[in-house]
């Protein structure tokens, strides 16, 4: 059970309104269409209530969930069993990742978010950048673009291709009316002058569906996510997506009275595959 908060970490969104007004006009211009995604507006508080299916290979799971993000870098998941009890909560309050298991009682430790993050990606992966996956942002909005408009991964929308860190390859397509990511995948590092395929095995895969609009937001009604290398697959359904004025005091968690508590950082080492 405790690959399930493993699997939403990693990642560190309906029944809600369809997109309606006017048309946008599309962006025709490649270079506008990615500074489009990098000024996306996007509200600063936000709560999502979904069912996530976790495909782990040997085991399957869908259950009720709950997200409340602050951005950039506050949040809480929640998820439930089907009959809504606690099953696991994950929280940031920007310095620390903590992680309460309800069901087995063990409280998980990450007093610094960067080094937990780090550790586990191999790279200088962000607490934004993890969020971003929920909300179709283009994730290190600063990182450099290498080439814009391939068409080799297009699928609707215009291909960019970054390099993130450690020399990883960062491929998005981006809607060119709204400036959301529809398609993401984080490739490893390459040598030499190669160049990235759709044959090639993925380290992150993410594929967008549907478009939900919340006041001045766009946002994705379905996400699916897949980690090739380890045979891990996410599938997120919203429910409802909710704009806040203010988020709410919630992203604080500490071990509760009689709690076993283990090292965060140190246990996704020892989970990893």
């Amino acid at each position: 059970m405790k690959h399930l908060w493993l699997v939403l970490l990693l990642l560190t969104s309906a029944c809600a309104k369809p997109m309606g007004g006017p048309l946008v006009p599309i962006a025709t211009d490649p270079d506008v269409v990615v500074s489009l995604a990098r000024i996306r507006p996007m509200p600063t508080s936000l709560q999502a209530r979904f069912s996530v299916n976790i495909d782990l290979g040997e085991k399957n799971y869908t259950v009720p969930a709950a997200l409340l993000l602050d951005q950039p870098d506050r949040f809480r998941f929640e998820l439930y069993t089907p009959f809504g009890t606690p099953l696991a909560t994950i929280a940031s309050n920007g310095q620390a990742i903590n992680v309460w298991s309800q069901r087995d009682k063990v409280f998980y430790e990450g007093p610094d978010a960067s080094a937990v993050l780090e550790r586990f990606t191999g790279g200088k992966i962000g607490i934004d950048d993890l969020l971003g996956i929920f909300t179709g942002a283009l994730p290190m909005a600063d990182a450099e673009v290498l080439s814009v408009g391939r068409t080799v991964f297009e699928r609707g929308g215009v291909a960019i291709v970054m390099l993130g860190p450690d020399d990883i390859r960062i491929r998005a397509v981006i809607d060119p009316r709204t400036g959301m990511v529809r398609r993401l995948r984080v490739d490893p590092p390459l040598g030499g002058d190669s160049e990235a395929s759709d044959d090639d095995e993925p380290l992150l895969e993410v594929r967008y569906e549907g478009l939900v609009r919340q006041e001045k937001a766009v946002l994705p009604s379905r996400i699916k996510v897949f980690l090739p290398r380890v045979d891990w697959a996410l599938d997120i359904e919203v429910k409802k997506w909710k704009v806040l004025n203010e988020a709410p005091s919630a992203f604080e968690l500490k071990a509760p009275p009689r709690a076993a508590v283990r090292d965060l950082r140190s246990t996704l080492e020892e989970m990893r595959p």
